[in-house]
């Protein structure tokens, strides 16, 4: 090999270390500019979310709406409750319904809406109601079992907001019927629940 080869060699060697040093240099300040950049930040802090409430309930110190026996064709029985929501939700609809009932038919069920009430209380007594629309009217055993087939809670199915209030009255009958020997024996609508059901 000649000393002018091994020159040239040596030369494109020093060339390319050189190169590798830029390169080597050129990519530590990009290291530098990638720490030393500009940065803003800005927060929102304290996020919070909680549900509503539906809440539905009785006059204090509500019990059982009626409970009598030996009653005669076309006696009847009143009593009357006030039902107030409390929920922070609006309710679109509150229905009233019954369990299932026996000798529905027996008897007529009244229901009444209204206000007025002076002192409700756990004789369910009616005193100061004033009707305002009637809910249902008809069989017992006819009465909605389900909250689809209940009746509305208020008159047009209006809704109900925090504090809503109204007043019923429930009037139950014993219907008449003339036909011989039909009631030797007592016939009971057996123990049966109206529930008030809020929905939003």
């Amino acid at each position: 090999m000649t000393g002018r080869t091994q020159k040239g060699q040596t030369h494109k060697a020093r060339k390319i270390l050189g190169s590798l040093a830029v390169v080597g240099v050129l990519g530590g300040l990009v290291g530098i500019g990638a720490f030393s950049a500009f940065t803003a930040t800005t927060a929102n802090t304290g996020n919070t979310i909680s549900s509503g409430t539906v809440n539905i309930g009785q006059h204090a110190g509500s019990t059982t709406l009626y409970s009598v026996s030996n009653q005669s064709p076309g006696a009847t029985t009143v009593a009357c409750v006030r039902v107030t929501y409390s929920g922070t939700i609006t309710a679109s609809a509150v229905k009233l319904y019954t369990s299932s009932v026996t000798n529905g038919t027996v008897y007529n069920l009244k229901v009444e809406r209204g206000a007025g009430i002076t002192s409700p209380g756990a004789d369910m007594n009616c005193t100061g109601f004033s009707a305002t629309s009637t809910a249902y009217d008809g069989n017992l055993g006819s009465f909605g079992t389900t909250y689809g087939a209940g009746v509305d809670g208020k008159a047009s199915a209006a809704t109900w907001a925090t504090s809503s209030a109204v007043d019923y009255k429930f009037t139950i009958t014993v219907n008449d019927d003339a036909t011989a020997n039909a009631h030797t024996s007592s016939t009971s609508s057996g123990s049966h629940d109206f529930t008030w059901e809020a929905r939003s």
